[in-house]
């Protein structure tokens, strides 16, 4: 996937964006996804009989819909940059202080808001797709952890936050972009999740500049929230209410401190032709 290499080492740049051209083109996105949807439909037709090869089909179609979507995003809405391209000086220390944001996070909003956010119903047709996921756990881990990171990353830090970031105050953009990723989840409970994860992720990404660790971060919110997050919903009896609210404070100190941690070493960027030099 060239395009996020040039993404992450700065070889192309994302046009300014307006909050409403911005909300444009995730409506576009959504239109592209949509429409993406019609051939994959088509196949489910002609394959009806094959039922158990439906799911592995379904995402394959799916994946490619997501790559071109994202090619034409970035055809429309970038260009070449005019500097030389840099590459992030990436270390081991980065993605620790990213995995600690985000497990700190999830600490945080799995012992406190989720409760309230539960009580809200989820549409159907979400309850539907989730149902379908699960009757393929390999289909359901690599879309929710691998696929989704990915795809949402780059369209949602990399082309909106970036575009808008690069038009007006970056404070500003990193909550427009915020919410228009609530928004695209299309309900309420994941909405709020959604706004919340992409505030953080959109200020690691602002401060960093890196859109693999955007995409690192996501990828350990959706691992974690598919396998340990429903355990602290079993936490129950006397004192329930003084674990979660201790839960909570750790949760919140841990992305304090991780986060400080990670603007303190942050990835510098480093020319390429400067990283040939050393490698001769």
């Amino acid at each position: 996937m060239r395009f996020l290499k040039n993404i992450e080492n700065q070889a192309i740049t994302v046009k300014q964006l307006s909050i409403i051209k911005a909300f444009l083109v995730m409506l576009l996105a959504i239109l592209l996804e949509v429409l993406g949807q019609i051939p994959i439909e088509i196949l489910n037709i002609f394959f009806k009989h094959f039922t158990k090869a439906a799911p592995y089909l379904n995402f394959v179609t799916g994946v490619l819909v997501k790559y071109f979507t994202i090619i034409l995003l970035l055809k429309w809405f970038s260009k070449d940059s005019c500097e030389k391209s840099c590459k992030k000086s990436l270390n081991r220390n980065n993605f620790i202080c990213v995995a600690l944001i985000i497990i700190g996070f999830r600490i945080a909003y799995d012992n406190s808001l989720i409760y309230w956010v539960n009580k809200i119903p989820m549409p159907d047709f979400i309850n539907q797709a989730f149902e379908e996921l699960a009757i393929k756990p390999i289909v359901m881990i690599l879309s929710v952890a691998v696929i989704a990171p990915i795809y949402e990353e780059i369209v949602f830090r990399g082309i909106l936050l970036k575009g808008m970031a690069n038009k007006m105050n970056p404070t500003l953009a990193l909550i427009v972009s915020a919410l228009f990723f609530a928004l695209m989840h299309m309900n309420i409970p994941q909405g709020i999740n959604a706004f919340l994860l992409g505030l953080i992720i959109g200020s690691i990404y602002l401060n960093t500049g890196s859109i693999y660790l955007s995409i690192f971060a996501h990828f350990i919110n959706n691992s974690v929230g598919i396998s340990i997050s429903a355990v602290f919903q079993l936490i129950s009896g006397k004192y329930a209410i003084l674990m979660h609210g201790t839960a909570f404070i750790v949760g919140s100190i841990i992305i304090i401190v991780a986060y400080r941690w990670l603007k303190q070493n942050k990835p510098g960027d480093r020319l390429d032709i400067y990283k040939e030099f050393i490698e001769i």
